[in-house]
């Protein structure tokens, strides 16, 4: 009698509550009975499989005892329906197939979890370093439970394991829905939600109906009509798979529909473009307000329209008419800093292109008096002594301001040294600094276009105007005519200031208890902020830089310290940070930090590199002046002074170091006799010279003596390393003789 005859698909054996996987009836030889029954049985939380072998009696004991029990029809679909209804978590509802490759996944998740916690990385270079292992117990796993094998064999045909990126995504799965096996159920079709579909084919026909807003100018009837056509084929297609058709509304519904719901703007820049859109439907916003000075202080350059030459006044007048030619025309960029509250420009400065000296030299011009800039310009009736402490600054991340505006930046790091805040906005959005932008259109309608050289925004505002004809400007006079728009533009009415001057706002504003210049940052502050790094040698009297002698206690100790110990060995040079509107004092790199060392040269603080530089021009300029005036006379003295001292020497038959003609000539004489006298005279072979042929006496024929050997002929001469280069020629013309 077999206890497991006729289990089909739909039946299911459990063993302690584990379901056996594989059963195989053990028979003898010779009595044909059956002896054993072999079992696969799955542990319940490792996922191992065990091989148990069970004789029949001992399955009459497991069966009466409830140890073991077999389910007839476990999972028919009456079976399936009772087990939904109370929420089990077993995968019902699949077939054989479903459940033998569900339990596959399964197994491969355990693998997976198990070298998981032995510290495998969830990575497909970490599964490849635990592949090999999880193949071995994979194919033991499958010989165990669907075969009853203790090992697998080539005999059976096993499922390989999945690759690593597969075996990583079942896992994450597994982990994500916390072990349940029906996460790796296929997905059944849902039934027909009719809500759903009618916002399907709302979708559809929205989808068709929003080609009206393009630029090919297509009418409403053309859109509806190949929307009409579209929804017809769809209908077709529905028809033929079973689902509801889209019902057809009439075209005035339609065309309703493109009014109602599709985006107005969108279609008129579509249809008409971004000034139409703008104008139909654009909106002006006040943005930001300040109330005191230095509360807000916007940064932006902006490239003039209009062209100048790449040189000075002086430097053009001192050029031939080639190198005038051969100035390049140039569109200048300027950096300028606004404050909010006043609208008056606290910081300006000029480049080729747009870089982080010109931001650090306009932020540093905010915190200066300005005066002189107007009175070099040439005007006297007005001040520039807008010095502003500023508590934000606000820019964009243009590349004047750094490419990394959070950090890294020397700009950033500037304004932060300053004691201010920073507000980073995007490049190219002008509304988020509409008072910056409005000045420098203000600069291109009142200021730039009246001026030689105008190439306006685009070709087409330019009208008949030749900017390479009228480029006259140089370099230095187009600052000055900055300035002088600056001046004007802080005496003229602003509309954002209700008609009042930017001037006068500020001598209302400074007034106030907000306004302190007292809470100017220190100068080393700006030292370290807006200076620029340099080197410098130290010589006995100190730290010598652009003619100003720098020292303090710290310098004058490191002459007495050893040598390890001192910032520059002697000869070397050290880095210093200057400031160049500030000279009075410099910054010195020591040991990681940055240590002031005032100037000791009189008359320099508080003047800036360039007034230090034109000041000592002027200096030598006036001392090269009086050197000339003296100098004639000067030449007259050293004339007489050499004319009588050669007249006494003469007079004393000496030279300017006391020698005599005749102690000359005794010398010269000396330095010429004897030479030679140590050298022997040498006649190489190729110099041999025959008397009897170049001439001289006939002397008689030798006589031949057999006995004595003569040592002038070549055969008695001593052997050299050059004998195996020589001819025979010789010996053989005595021989025939």
């Amino acid at each position: 009698m077999s206890y497991f005859q006729n289990l089909n698909s739909n039946d299911r054996v459990t063993f302690e509550g584990c379901e056996v996987s594989n059963i195989e009836v053990v028979i003898d030889k010779h009595s044909k009975e059956i002896t054993h029954y072999r079992l696969s049985i799955p542990a319940p939380d490792s996922g191992a499989v065990d091989i148990r072998l069970f004789t029949p009696a001992e399955i009459r004991h497991l069966k009466e005892a409830e140890i073991m029990d077999v389910e007839r029809g476990y999972y028919t679909p009456a079976r399936v329906r009772d087990r939904d209804l109370y929420g089990t978590r077993d995968v019902n509802g699949s077939s054989a197939a479903q459940r033998e490759r569900i339990d596959l996944a399964m197994q491969q998740c355990r693998l997976m979890e198990r070298n998981y916690a032995l510290g495998m990385t969830l990575t497909k270079e970490g599964v490849a370093q635990f592949r090999e292992e999880m193949v071995r117990d994979y194919e033991t796993y499958q010989a165990r439970k669907k075969y009853g094998t203790q090992k697998a064999n080539a005999a059976q045909l096993l499922k390989r394991l999945p690759s690593n990126s597969n075996l990583l995504e079942k896992f994450r799965k597994y982990r994500r829905v916390k072990g349940d096996a029906r996460a790796f159920l296929p997905v059944k079709s849902d039934p027909i939600d009719l809500d759903l579909q009618a916002s399907e084919d709302f979708c559809f026909v929205m989808e068709r109906l929003g080609r009206y807003a393009s630029a090919d100018g297509i009418s409403k009837g053309e859109v509806i009509d190949d929307l009409i056509g579209d929804m017809k084929s769809e209908n077709v297609y529905r028809e033929s798979i079973g689902k509801p058709k889209m019902k057809i509304l009439s075209q005035r519904q339609y065309e309703r529909w493109i009014d109602k719901y599709l985006d107005p703007f969108e279609v008129t820049m579509q249809r008409e473009g971004l000034a139409a859109a703008m104008k139909k439907f654009g909106s002006v916003e006040p943005g930001r307000k300040a109330t005191y000075i230095g509360e807000v202080v916007m940064f932006d350059a902006w490239q003039a329209h209009m062209k100048v030459r790449n040189c000075t006044r002086d430097e053009y007048n001192m050029m031939t008419e080639e190198q005038r030619k051969a100035v390049k025309l140039v569109s200048p960029w300027i950096t300028a800093a606004e404050d909010l509250a006043t609208r008056a420009i606290v910081g300006v400065s000029f480049s080729l292109a747009p870089n982080q000296e010109a931001s650090l030299e306009c932020l540093r011009m905010i915190y200066r008096d300005k005066t002189h800039l107007f009175r070099n310009a040439g005007i006297k009736a007005s001040d520039y002594n807008m010095i502003c402490y500023m508590r934000e600054a606000s820019n964009d991340n243009g590349s004047e301001y750094g490419k990394d505006p959070f950090g890294g930046a020397l700009f950033s790091s500037a304004v932060r040294l300053l004691g201010s805040t920073q507000m980073n906005g995007a490049a190219g959005v002008s509304k988020l600094r509409g008072a910056m932008e409005r000045f420098f259109w203000t600069c291109d309608l009142k200021w730039a276009r009246f001026l030689p050289g105008y190439t306006a925004e685009n070709p087409h505002a330019r009208n008949d105007r030749k900017y390479l004809s009228e480029a006259c400007i140089c370099w230095d006079e187009f600052q000055t005519l900055f300035l002088l728009f600056i001046a004007e533009y802080h005496k003229t009415p602003h509309r954002g200031l209700k008609g009042r001057t930017p001037a006068a706002v500020w001598q209302e504003l400074s007034d106030q208890s907000e306004y302190d210049p007292s809470q100017m940052p220190s100068p080393s502050q700006f030292r370290e902020a807006c200076g620029f790094h340099t080197t410098a040698t130290v010589s006995e009297e100190g730290i010598k830089y652009a003619g100003i002698v720098y020292s303090n206690q710290y310098i004058r100790q490191q002459r007495m310290a050893r040598m390890v110990d001192r910032i520059a060995a002697p000869g070397e040079r050290i880095e210093i940070m200057v400031d160049p509107h500030d000279m009075g004092a410099i910054s010195v790199l020591a040991n990681g930090d940055l240590i002031t060392v005032n100037a000791i040269t009189e008359g320099v603080c508080g003047k800036s590199l360039r007034e230090w530089q034109a000041e000592r021009q002027l200096e030598r300029m006036k001392r090269d002046a009086e050197n000339l005036e003296q100098d004639e006379a000067r030449r007259e003295a050293r004339a007489l002074c050499r004319s009588l001292s050669q007249s006494i020497m003469l007079a004393s038959d000496i030279g300017i170091f006391g020698y005599t003609m005749a102690e000359i000539e005794r010398a010269k004489k000396e330095a010429e006799y004897g030479h030679g006298q140590f050298e022997k005279p040498f006649v190489g072979r190729d110099e041999y010279v025959d008397p009897l042929t170049e001439g001289g006496f006939q002397t008689a024929e030798p006589e031949d003596d057999d006995d004595v050997a003569d040592p002038d002929t070549v055969e008695n001469e001593a052997k050299t390393d050059m004998d195996r280069l020589r001819s025979d020629a010789r010996n053989r013309k005595s021989k025939r003789k």
